[in-house]
């Protein structure tokens, strides 16, 4: 009885061992949309804002509402600027001494829609004319806020594109990185503002320009703004003559971050009621418009760009 006893033991243990081992196994594979990323990008790091949305198993979020009292995507954004712009300025106004009032809010609402893997973006609908079997799929009714927003957010991504711009809105990491590589190759980098975090970074305050203002890039950048939608979305653009910076500020409080500002160089083909160019009492074409990347949007560079970069001469 007793050598029967421990030949069992012996078995479940070896057992227990295997299935442990297997699954650890299973732990450490790569996630596809990783191992997809390192295949096709394997000099380039992937960016914190795109790891922090990958997880295992293809969840989607019902809190993906904007925190209220927050702009809607759509009225500030008429066309190339993206989803929530917030601060626009002039080119001119990038050197050393300018000041702007400006909070760097950490937008942690849209971190809770997290990529979903190719196949399963595919399988979902992602269009104004399948409206009704979109919310049947994320069990949403049609007058929710959630219902609403999702609508705001497709109509965005089927608006037209501008003369000399392309756009797509990615469902998916492997998606994005198709769209980015066929507008820059292979060779690219990704850049985003990069703000100290402390307890007041919510609080709008002034900032000045200090030294150092860089230009990342002359002639054709990718910008990809993260959207309020299920699972991650992202529309991503490539508008003709911008240039891309990298402008050092400090707060008057002492919160040190260097702001990634994208300027579009030719806006003779925005519209007219273009939310930017409102702002800074511009028509079309008459000056370069430009905006400052908040938390969760990036812009892709090709890599020879980065070698290349030089400071802006103090004006």
């Amino acid at each position: 009885m007793e050598f029967r006893l421990s030949k069992m033991l012996t078995f479940l243990t070896l057992t227990t061992l295997v299935g442990t081992a297997s699954h650890a196994a299973a732990v450490r594979q790569p996630l596809p949309q990783l191992s997809y990323w390192n295949s096709v990008l394997p000099n380039t790091p992937i960016p914190k804002a795109f790891r922090e949305l990958i997880h295992p198993g293809d969840l989607v979020s019902k809190n993906f509402l904007r925190p209220a009292g927050t702009e809607n995507q759509l009225d500030k954004a008429t066309d190339a600027l993206g989803p929530c712009a917030g601060l626009v300025l002039m080119e001119k106004d990038l050197h050393r001494g300018k000041t702007v009032k400006y909070g760097f809010p950490r937008d942690t609402t849209s971190k809770s829609s997290r990529f979903v893997s190719r196949l399963t973006a595919e399988s979902i609908p992602f269009s104004s004319n399948k409206m009704e079997e979109i919310l049947k799929r994320f069990s949403l009714r049609p007058e929710s806020s959630e219902a609403n927003t999702i609508k705001e957010t497709i109509d965005y991504c089927e608006m037209p594109a501008m003369k000399g711009e392309e756009r797509y809105c990615a469902t998916s990491l492997e998606s994005l990185v198709d769209f980015a590589t066929s507008e820059l190759g292979s060779n690219i980098r990704t850049m985003s503002t990069e703000v100290e975090r402390g307890a007041n970074n919510d609080v709008e305050q002034t900032y000045t320009i200090t030294d150092g203002v860089k230009v990342l890039a002359e002639d054709k950048v990718v910008t990809c703004h993260k959207m309020s939608y299920p699972f991650a979305v992202f529309l991503c653009h490539a508008i003709e003559k911008t240039r891309a910076y990298m402008v050092p500020m400090e707060g008057a409080d002492g919160t040190k971050a260097n702001a990634v500002i994208i300027c579009h160089r030719d806006t003779s083909k925005f519209a007219p009621n273009n939310w930017g160019l409102s702002q800074l009492h511009l028509k079309p074409g008459e000056g370069p418009l430009c905006h400052l990347l908040s938390d969760g949007h990036l812009t892709w560079l090709r890599e020879k760009n980065l070698d290349e970069q030089y400071i802006v001469s103090v004006a």
